[in-house]
């Protein structure tokens, strides 16, 4: 019997946008280095979608922990960026964006915290753009779902 690949997804981004709040709205197997609410090393998730094990690592954001971003990167299928919208991009975002543009790898962005601007955001990239509202789950759960297609179709 073939076993069916697991899937890697790096959710990324900068400073307090939302990632960790995101992957808990994904997996609820979780598991989290913080210290004092803030990620410190990574998070961790993994859950069953359309009987696929997903499996989900968060990065810290600060840009002392940039290497953390590599390794966590390593053999990834596809990324989530998420990026605060009341702040738009970072530099942060800035370079996590050249970074997947540079190796072709699938993702979507998260405008998150929709609730604070819901205005557009402002961003050159192909990548689809997703609103959301991390903390109520407001678009995570579509957002995942157009990123695995984009991962199986190989876009």
């Amino acid at each position: 019997m073939k076993q069916n690949k697991e899937t890697k997804i790096v959710v990324m981004g900068a400073y307090n946008s939302g990632k960790t709040t995101t992957l808990e709205q994904i997996c609820h197997n979780k598991a989290k280095v913080e210290y004092n609410g803030t990620t410190t090393g990574l998070d961790y998730g993994n859950t069953l979608i359309s009987g696929e094990k997903v499996h989900f690592f968060g990065t810290p954001g600060q840009d002392r922990f940039q290497f953390m971003r590599r390794i966590l990167s390593e053999g990834l299928d596809g990324a989530i960026l998420v990026v605060d919208n009341s702040n738009g991009i970072t530099s942060t975002d800035q370079e996590i964006l050249e970074r997947l543009d540079q190796f072709q790898i699938p993702y979507v962005v998260f405008a998150n915290k929709q609730d604070l601007n819901p205005e557009k955001l402002e961003i050159k990239c192909e990548a689809p753009i997703i609103p959301t509202i991390a903390q109520e789950g407001n678009g995570i759960t579509e957002g995942v779902q157009v990123l695995l297609e984009m991962v199986k179709s190989g876009r």
